[in-house]
């Protein structure tokens, strides 16, 4: 609870996280009031703290079915044990903490979308799973993410919900609605199909438009990400959905710093993406990531690990700039 407290003293508003141990089902599965106890003292930690929380449900929702011995396609089935437990888990966690001030929106999983209709699925897959049936269609996303919020909106009619969507892949609809074999080049789709494939990712009652953004260390370009960022706003706009950037940042892979690393083009470019991102009237917006250890990561903030918390002054001086364009829970 050390690291809740860190974010306290530093006055962050909310943060989003991982509501089900990251991929692993057993803890609540295997022993439900350890899991509770568990999941009621970081709630209690956070109030301590005045952090708001934004939990994602089921992080790696492709990955359920497996426990239970089924096929993706089972979040198609309402009567398969994917779909039950998905809707008995959202229930029990709905209405523990619907009463919780601190619960700022609920969201279903974390860049499901991003394994929509690929023409490769196949080769993705581990061995032992590749079958037709663990090929993710855009319709079976729009399924899983719709039950998920009917289930939550019938239990809590006033906070937001997201689907916990990164930005659409720039063909998602043509590989959609097109016979890619694999290894053919997808094109581009144009402005109106990203806008109907990015509806996809919303389907009532969800009501905020989730997306996540990064630009590469070394490689920021302020036109380009105020660009993204300008049409993020206008899809928003289109689909009457508040805009929640769920993550963002400027980093690579998860890798150690380099020794050459050059931390102050970074901190001026990171400094110009809140500009940019505040500039851009976001409703919601993360910032890519905190870490409770020390993980020297690009770009992570941590408590052990001060090389980039600045951060934490960024994210104050933007929360002063933009007060009032939070969505609040209450």
């Amino acid at each position: 609870f050390r690291a809740i407290e860190f974010l306290g003293r530093h006055n962050i508003p909310f943060v989003r996280f991982w509501a089900s141990y990251f991929d692993n089902r057993k803890p609540y599965r295997e022993d439900p009031r350890r899991y509770w106890h568990n999941m009621d003292l970081l709630v209690a930690a956070c109030e301590r703290a005045r952090v708001g929380l934004i939990p994602t449900l089921f992080w790696n929702a492709w990955n359920v079915p497996f426990d239970f011995d089924e096929f993706r396609s089972a979040w198609l089935d309402e009567d398969s044990r994917t779909r039950r437990y998905a809707a008995q888990y959202t229930r029990e966690f709905v209405t523990r903490y619907r009463n919780r001030s601190i619960i700022w929106a609920w969201e279903f999983a974390n860049e499901d979308n991003l394994a929509w209709d690929l023409p490769n699925a196949i080769a993705l897959l581990p061995e032992g799973r590749k079958d037709n049936r663990n090929i993710v269609r855009s319709m079976a996303g729009m399924v899983a993410v719709r039950a998920f919020a009917r289930e939550v909106r019938a239990l809590d009619r006033t906070r937001p919900i997201s689907s916990g969507a990164s930005e659409v892949r720039p063909a998602q609809y043509r590989i959609a609605t097109m016979p890619f074999k694999p290894g053919e080049h997808w094109g581009e789709d144009t402005p109106e199909q990203a806008l109907e494939a990015t509806s996809w990712t919303a389907p009532a009652p969800v009501d905020l438009l989730s997306m996540h953004h990064y630009e590469a260390p070394g490689g920021y370009d302020p036109a380009a990400t105020r660009a993204w960022l300008r049409t993020a706003g206008e899809r928003a706009r289109a689909l009457k959905r508040p805009l929640f950037l769920g993550e963002f940042g400027i980093l690579g892979h998860w890798t150690p710093t380099p020794a050459n690393f050059d931390d102050a083009g970074y901190r001026a470019a990171l400094s110009d993406y809140f500009d940019a991102l505040c500039e851009s009237r976001a409703a919601l917006a993360a910032y890519w990531a905190f870490t409770a250890d020390s993980r020297q990561f690009t770009g992570a903030a941590a408590p052990d690990y001060d090389r980039f918390n600045y951060v934490f002054d960024l994210i104050a001086a933007y929360n002063r700039k933009c007060a009032g364009r939070f969505i609040s829970s209450r």
